[in-house]
């Protein structure tokens, strides 16, 4: 009912896909991973939302991401390399491989560097040799997606699932005594990145900074290890509805040159002591294009509830009245931005201003046509291992470790 759909209707996502190329193709395992980390996260928000399902846009292609009649090469879980087989004929040279004529020498990203790698080479860097033999690879995102598709049968449903900020003292990836953000290097840092709510897991993808100059800006680097650093925008992003992260600096080739009507600016930020509590702060931000009592950082929560995750998971960051309880925020000396918007007195449930999305992430199925009744779905995203306990209710199911940018299910009754 909250998506406004019909009974007899579903949900389909429906072009699950990567672009641009192949993880094969560009030789990096570690873009190769961070799509596949990707992908999972995608499918298991949108599940959690409310979706149906997903197709599965590119099932095979070849080894630069097409054939494809626009050009528009993209990436899919299994790769034909018919020339890697065993008792190929086709001859290697220092600039790759003889290739079948479906392939084309010229594509636009350069040369296939998996091509240009021997047999132990990929088989060492997770392009498993015993598939490459018979003429295929076998990509992350197919082990990845294996981990859903295989126990998330059709029939399944999301059930209520929340990664929760600790069960003890301190958080997930900050235990007390450590007084920095863990996690590894936040990788969501960048234009573009909407700002939510989460359960606070003490990351590094919730540890902001707010600059001399009155900007709130955070810091990280991209899936090549280019350092990146964004601030927050002055204004609600069309197409996320929300507050989105910017460029702290606008350059123009002149000072004379205009700027775009509508263009948004880096916010500058006021830090106003609120009455109804010593340590809540509203952040106004003074240079937002509404009446000044409507420029406050304010949280919103999900127009769905939150589907599987809850209110909790993922609310917007906009702006809003500042007189709002849901515009009373606290700023530690971490660099966390919290809210007790949904905490009822608790604070356990308190949620952190996040670039994106947490590292750590969950989601929960019933399974009726599964091996089991339940699936879980654990996802790390984060570059260190992170220890959980799996509950239902008050009740402990079990207690683990997941090892850091990895995934794993759990099936149980």
């Amino acid at each position: 009912k909250r998506l406004n759909v019909k009974s007899d209707h579903i949900i389909l996502g429906s072009e699950a896909c990567h672009c641009p190329s192949t993880g094969y193709a560009g030789g990096d395992i570690n873009v190769a991973w961070y799509r596949a980390e990707r992908y999972a996260h995608t499918i298991l928000s949108d599940l959690a939302a409310g979706s149906n399902g997903w197709v599965e846009w590119n099932l095979v292609l070849d080894t630069e991401g097409g054939p494809n009649h626009l050009g528009n090469m993209c990436d899919g879980p299994i790769l034909a390399a018919p020339h890697r087989a065993e008792g190929s004929t086709s001859i290697r040279t220092e600039m790759g491989y003889d290739l079948p004529p479906f392939e084309e020498h010229d594509h636009p990203f350069g040369p296939i560097i998996g091509d240009l790698r021997t047999r132990e080479e990929l088989d060492a860097l997770g392009f498993p040799a015993k598939y490459l033999d018979k003429g295929v690879v076998v990509q992350p995102l197919y082990f990845y997606m294996g981990h859903i598709s295989r126990h998330v049968r059709p029939g399944s449903k999301a059930i209520m699932a929340l990664v929760e900020q600790s069960d003890g003292k301190g958080k997930i990836f900050r235990p007390e005594g450590q007084n920095f953000a863990g996690g590894g290097i936040n990788d969501l840092a960048r234009n573009g990145i909407e700002l939510t709510t989460w359960p606070c897991e003490g990351s590094t993808r919730q540890q902001f900074k707010i600059t001399a100059d009155m900007k709130l800006q955070v810091f990280g680097h991209d899936w090549l290890g280019k350092p990146t650093t964004s601030c927050l925008a002055n204004q609600i992003d069309t197409s996320f509805e929300g507050l989105v992260m910017m460029p702290c600096e606008i350059n123009r080739d002149t000072q004379d040159e205009p700027r775009p009507s509508g263009e948004p600016l880096p916010a500058i930020l006021e830090v106003i002591s609120t009455a109804s509590k010593s340590d809540t702060v509203y952040l106004r931000l003074t240079n937002a294009k509404t009446a000044p009592e409507e420029r406050c950082l304010t949280l919103t929560p999900p127009r769905n509830g939150g589907g599987a995750y809850g209110p909790r998971g993922g609310g917007q960051v906009t702006i809003g009245n500042c007189k709002s309880p849901a515009a009373e925020w606290t700023m530690t000396e971490d660099g966390e931005i919290t809210s007790a918007f949904f905490s009822e007195g608790d604070l356990a449930n308190e949620v952190c201003i996040t670039t994106g999305w947490p590292f750590l992430q969950v989601g929960a199925f019933d399974t009726p046509n599964g091996s089991k009744k339940n699936t879980v779905v654990v996802l790390n995203e984060a570059a260190i291992a992170a220890n959980y306990a799996l509950k239902d209710g008050d009740d402990l199911i079990l207690t683990a470790s997941i090892p850091a940018h990895s995934i794993q299910t759990i099936n149980l009754n």
